[in-house]
Order: C-alpha cells, then sequence, then structure tokens
C-alpha cells in the first residue's frame, strides 16, 4: 500500500467501483449501506482526503478561492485575509493565498495559475489595480481574466469590469475633519504615501475637497514615504526641519502614525499637545502604543463577510457590481487630551 492512499486503492479494498467511492464521498446517488459503512471506515482508517484542486478540475464550480495580496507581512492585508478565511471556512471555502509583490509578471502568472486550477473566484488586492499608472493592458487583462473565472477587486476602480468591494471613507474623513476642528486644530498637514497609488489619491482628495469647510488648512506639500513605520519615522524626520510644524498630521496608515509618533517622541514632544496624529486602518498597534492613535477604522469583520458574500453568489452578480464598505472614526489620546 502506497503512503497515501488513493481513491482507487480505497475501491479495490471495499470491493467497489471509483464511482461508489466517489459518490459515498461527495454523499451523491444511492449506496448500499453496507458498502457506505466499509467505505468510509476505510477513509477513516487510512485518513483519505480528496485532491480538492482535482476534483474541481473535473466539476462545473470549485469551492477553492484564489486570494492575491502585495504581501502578507503587512497588517493590513494579513488582518483582512484572516478574517475572510475564518468566514469562507464555515461556508466551506479553502482559501488559495498567493503574495503578488505588486509585481505585474508575477500577477499574471498567479492569475494564470488560479485559472489553471479552476478556482470559484479570485479575490485580488493592491498591486496593478492600486497603480494609476497601471498600462491598460493589465487591467484589460483582468477583465479576460473575469470572463474564465470572476474576479472580486478589492480596489475602487473607475470602468473596470469586474465585482469591485471596497472602503468608503468620506463619511470617517468628514467626522476626522470635524473632530480636529472641534478640537481647535486649523493647520494640518497630510504625510506618507504615494502619489501614483489610487487609495492613496482617494484619501487625500477626501480630505482636501472638504477641509475648508470645517474651517481647516491643509497644507498643499505632502511629505511621501513607503507605508511602513520606517517611512512614517523618515517622514517626520523631514518634517521636524520646517520652521513652523503644523498642528496636527494625518498620515497615510496607522504604520506610519506609529513611526511618525516614535519620532516625535524622540524629539521630547508631548502628544497631542505638541502635535496631534491620525492615521488609517485600525491597526492592533493604533490601540497599544501610547496614548493610542486615533484613526479611520477599517471594519474588518465586515469587509470580509461582504467578500465571501460576493464568493458565494457570485454567479448571480452582475459584472459592474460596486459594494462599499463603510469605515468608522476611533478617537484616541494623539488628537484628544486627556481629561
Amino acid at each position: 500500500m502506497s503512503e497515501k492512499i488513493t481513491i482507487v486503492e480505497i475501491a479495490k479494498l471495499a470491493n467497489v467501483s471509483t464511482a461508489t467511492v466517489s459518490r459515498i464521498i461527495n454523499n451523491t446517488g444511492k449506496v448500499n449501506n453496507d458498502k457506505r459503512k466499509k467505505v468510509l471506515d476505510l477513509i477513516e482508517q487510512y485518513d483519505y482526503k480528496p485532491n480538492l484542486i482535482a476534483k474541481a478540475l473535473q466539476s462545473s464550480k470549485s469551492n477553492t478561492v484564489g486570494f492575491i495580496v502585495p504581501h502578507i507581512n503587512s497588517p493590513y492585508y494579513a488582518q483582512l485575509f484572516f478574517e475572510t478565511e475564518l468566514i469562507a471556512q464555515k461556508q466551506g471555502y479553502t482559501l488559495m493565498l498567493c503574495n503578488s509583490e505588486s509585481d505585474k509578471r508575477l500577477e499574471s502568472n498567479i492569475l494564470n495559475a488560479f485559472i489553471s486550477a479552476n478556482v470559484r473566484a479570485i479575490v485580488f488586492m493592491g498591486g496593478r489595480l492600486d497603480d494609476v499608472e497601471s498600462k491598460k493592458k493589465y487591467l484589460s487583462e483582468i477583465e479576460e481574466v473575469n470572463k474564465k473565472i470572476p474576479v472580486i477587486s478589492c480596489v475602487d476602480v473607475p470602468n473596470l469590469g469586474c465585482i469591485q468591494i471596497y472602503q468608503e471613507q468620506q463619511k470617517s474623513s468628514n467626522k476626522l475633519l470635524k473632530h480636529l476642528s472641534e478640537m481647535g486644530y486649523r493647520d494640518v498637514a497630510m504625510l506618507g504615501g504615494y502619489s501614483n497609488v489610487r487609495t492613496t489619491i482617494k484619501r487625500r482628495e477626501e480630505i482636501l475637497d472638504n477641509a475648508e469647510k470645517y474651517g481647516i488648512s491643509i497644507r498643499r506639500e505632502i511629505i511621501e514615504s513607503d507605508y511602513s513605520v520606517e517611512g512614517g519615522n523618515i517622514a517626520m524626520q523631514e518634517m521636524l526641519k520646517c520652521d513652523k510644524l503644523p498642528q496636527a498630521i494625518i498620515c497615510i496608515n496607522d504604520l506610519v502614525a506609529t513611526g511618525v509618533l516614535s519620532e516625535a517622541y524622540k524629539n521630547n514632544m508631548s502628544i497631542p499637545k505638541d502635535i496631534a496624529i491620525v492615521g488609517y486602518d485600525n491597526l492592533d498597534i493604533s490601540q497599544f502604543i501610547y496614548p493610542g492613535i486615533t484613526t479611520i477604522a477599517c471594519n474588518y469583520k465586515e469587509y470580509s463577510k461582504a467578500i465571501v458574500d460576493a464568493i458565494q453568489n457570485v454567479d448571480a452578480m452582475d459584472y459592474n457590481t460596486k459594494i462599499a464598505v463603510q469605515t468608522d472614526l476611533i478617537v484616541r489620546g494623539t488628537t484628544q487630551l486627556e481629561k
């Protein structure tokens, strides 16, 4: 007997056909109770596990879902994948995670691999979707893949022909501006991120377009950085060279805000008395680092639920469906003085 038993070997031991074993595994068709018990006992005895990918290739629908992220070491993508996987597993789906490193050639290879594996759907985050400078052929490739395997984009991309699920942050941005205004912050700077990243552009525009009605002046010069703690640290070093510091800094995410906070502490600044700091995403670090980072919070559970709902109903959904998941403002110590 081979180390990993096959369906053929199970059938031979039970003295039945492979088709009978398949019917018992999938609980389809009528099978004699004695034969069913014998097969199930053998499956348990030899810990037989069907090849799910091979099974998917033979059926019209698969329970395997492709999941593409730029890099899983990002706390944001890690949390979203984790929450999605928890919900998906309860619905009988297996997620197949691939890191793209935002490399378009690698993304194409992954997409082709998912097509070959006949996955039920492909959840695509970041990468070419977030790059406003992406050549048209890369977005067209998404639409071509979508004709074979449904693609769920987790970025709001104008005129992209596939299901899109993304965060709605306009209401939360207005809440943030109202909060900063009420706290007396009038001179505000934005920090971090890059101007060719779609979600970064959207976050900046939502702040710039609405600040004036709250009596807030946003500095037009934005110090850019990558999306890491180190990026925030380096960007804050540049900010500290300004002749006059802003009253508040809106960072592109919580990691950058953490780097800004760290550099402020190194320079003996009192937060938020000397300068207020805001982030995005509500990562775990934002609530545990003192004094707690005010953040526009991603609702990871609702976002993940929306993704899994789309996976379940993908065959019935229009290709141009757009679903906006609401965010919320969480006020913590980096913008609000202790009473």
